[in-house]
């Protein structure tokens, strides 16, 4: 795995731990805080913008399947 891919990857290991870090926070309490509130809104906003989520997952998809037919993949 070359160091792009891994960097791609890394980040949408962020971005996803990140939004599922929220996520559990909100099902584990019973009451809803401000900050959780605003957390929440966080989400929305990056989801409604198109965060780089979508473009990481394209572009490690992409150099993958490059690396594949390239022969480069290590098991």
């Amino acid at each position: 795995m070359n160091e792009y891919l891994k960097n791609r990857l890394s980040r949408i290991h962020d971005n996803l731990y990140l939004s599922l870090t929220v996520i559990d926070y909100a099902l584990s309490n019973d009451h809803i805080s401000i900050g959780l509130a605003h957390e929440l809104s966080r989400l929305l906003t990056q989801m409604d913008r198109g965060s780089r989520l979508k473009q990481d997952l394209k572009e490690a998809e992409a150099e993958a399947y490059r690396q594949v037919e390239e022969g480069v993949t290590h098991d």
